[in-house]
């Protein structure tokens, strides 16, 4: 259908923008109000230092290179997954150095406090880690 005339004319309203607010608050007044009532509250997320310097340095630091050295691993196994020329045999030893990595976690993480942050993070490394090597094992990456 082709439309030859357009019937009306169009009009253009233009709105004048104005300073003042619109429901009487003041941005400024606001903001100040909620930037008192965040730093007057205790932060939920802050941690406290007899938590973090109960466990040895040593420890902390190991505890910390393993589980750097899984997290690197994974994203090899990662890479490997993706790499359809590979075939699943030649998976499996990124699959063993996962399940021994995990264990190592595993016996790191029962030597650090409960509330320990670095217990936390092992803990996730740790389950991510034995996750992709039972998914590996049950057979969903052949």
């Amino acid at each position: 259908m082709k439309i030859n005339n357009i019937q009306g004319s169009q009009t253009v309203i233009s709105e004048q923008k104005t300073s003042q607010p619109v429901s009487g608050a003041d941005f400024k007044n606001l903001l100040e109000a909620q930037l008192q009532s965040v730093s007057s509250s205790p932060s939920v997320l802050s941690v406290s230092p007899a938590a973090v310097s109960q466990a040895p340095a040593a420890l902390r630091v190991e505890g910390l290179s393993v589980a750097e050295a899984t997290m690197t691993r994974l994203e090899s196994f990662g890479t490997a997954l993706n790499d359809l020329s590979l075939s699943g045999e030649s998976l499996e030893p990124f699959v063993e150095a996962l399940e021994e990595e995990t264990s190592a976690i595993l016996q790191l993480k029962q030597q650090l406090p409960e509330e320990d942050p670095l217990n936390k993070l092992l803990d996730r490394v740790a389950s991510v880690s034995y996750v992709e090597a039972a998914k590996y094992r049950r057979g969903d990456y052949h």
